[in-house]
Order: C-alpha cells, then sequence, then structure tokens
C-alpha cells in the first residue's frame, strides 16, 4: 500500500493546482501562473509552497527551466488519490465527535480506491480496543460511506453525534458493536435504535511518524 506524507489544506490545493494545470495543458505551471491562480501577490510564497510539496515527496523540480514541476509516482497517470482525513474516531469508547474535519489529506495507491464503490475517507483511530485486528491510536483506517454491511464486518457507526469503529454484529434485533482486544476492560456495546452506521472499513494505514504542521507563513488568506 502506498501512503505519502500528509498535507495541509493549502498544501494539497497548491498541488491540485500543479496537477490540474499539468493535465490541462500538457506542461507544469511557472510560479507567475501559480501566483495568479492562488491569488497571492507573492511569488516567494509559492515557491514556499512547492519547496514543501518537494520535501514531502509530491513534486520534483528541475533546475533552470520556468516549467520545472513534475509530478511523482507518475507512470503515464497519477498513481495516487487524495483522500480527505474528515474526523477521529473513538476506538475505546464513543468519546470523540463525529465532526467533518477537512483540513488534512493523505496519498494512497489509485487501485485501493478505485476498486471500490461510494465515496472514501480517512479517519484517524484514537484508542485501543481494536488492537487486535490491527487497529492502533494514530492509525489512519480508510473508510468507504455505506450501510450495505454484513456480521463480521469492522465498521464506523455514529451514535448521538460521536463515532466509533468495531466489528458488528446482529443479534435478536439488536446490533453489537464488539471491540476486538484481549484487555477484557474493553465491552461490547449494545445497541437498539438511534445509531447510524456510517461506513464499513477497507484497510488499516499504519500511523506515520510525523508531525503535520502549515509551515509555509502566510501573509495573505486565500
Amino acid at each position: 500500500m502506498h501512503i505519502q506524507n500528509l498535507l495541509t489544506f493549502k498544501q494539497q490545493r497548491v498541488l491540485e493546482l500543479v496537477r490540474t494545470h499539468i493535465e490541462e495543458q500538457d506542461e507544469s505551471p511557472t510560479l507567475e501562473e501559480l501566483r495568479g491562480k492562488l491569488g497571492l501577490s507573492s511569488l516567494r510564497t509559492v515557491a514556499q509552497y512547492l519547496d514543501v510539496l518537494e520535501r514531502k515527496g509530491y513534486i520534483v523540480r528541475r533546475k533552470n527551466a520556468a516549467r520545472n514541476i513534475e509530478l511523482r509516482n507518475v507512470d503515464g497517470a497519477w498513481g495516487t488519490v487524495s483522500i480527505p482525513v474528515v474526523a477521529n474516531v473513538g476506538c475505546d469508547d464513543l468519546s470523540v465527535f463525529a465532526q467533518q474535519e477537512c483540513d488534512e489529506f493523505i496519498e494512497v495507491d489509485r487501485q485501493i480506491v478505485d476498486e471500490e464503490d461510494g465515496d472514501i475517507v480517512a479517519v484517524r483511530a484514537i484508542g485501543d480496543s481494536m488492537n487486535d485486528a490491527g487497529i492502533n491510536t494514530g492509525d489512519y483506517v480508510l473508510v468507504r460511506f455505506t450501510s450495505d454491511v454484513k456480521d463480521g464486518d469492522r465498521v464506523a457507526v455514529i451514535v448521538n453525534d460521536m463515532v466509533t469503529v468495531k466489528r458488528l454484529e446482529r443479534r435478536d434485533g439488536l446490533t453489537i458493536l464488539w471491540p476486538q482486544s484481549k484487555d477484557p476492560k474493553f465491552k461490547p456495546i449494545v445497541l437498539k435504535d438511534n445509531f447510524k452506521i456510517a461506513g464499513k472499513v477497507l484497510c488499516v494505514i499504519p500511523a506515520p511518524h510525523m508531525e503535520v504542521t502549515e509551515v509555509v507563513p502566510l501573509a495573505e488568506e486565500w
């Protein structure tokens, strides 16, 4: 499975503009063209964003050329796809709100998502109740939005505006969300009504050992 360093929303926007320009014009944009598309007044700010994208492994730049940006992982087509990181999920209990937070993105192998129907997002795991399933705190869990799930599936479930990931079982009109951990402190969650199955877990991406920050000092808002 392929995953690259996380991008902030603004870094992702610059990458998408570069990608779109190359796809449409069959050449990379100049700094001036990017500055205009971003609505910025400073070429230095644009250059700083490109520095970050190059350092994180998304682009490479040739020296002494006006159109010097090349996308990484390109073999006739872009080999990865951007997935938004929308929320944290509680793997211990329902203590983490299911709020939409799309300020981070990860790049994953396109084959992973092209083989699936429906929207796919990444959520960050919190807690240890699913560690026997390979889901640990800080890991990124890819979830496909769907209600078409069956017993034994690992699912993301929203209860009272909070979200958790567990193994699903339906029995005698009840929905049981099972932890997957040898630690006896983790108990199943038994539900009757007032919950929603948000999606099915596709795979788990181990937590990258990095800190995500907006490293480009911006004097302008866009």
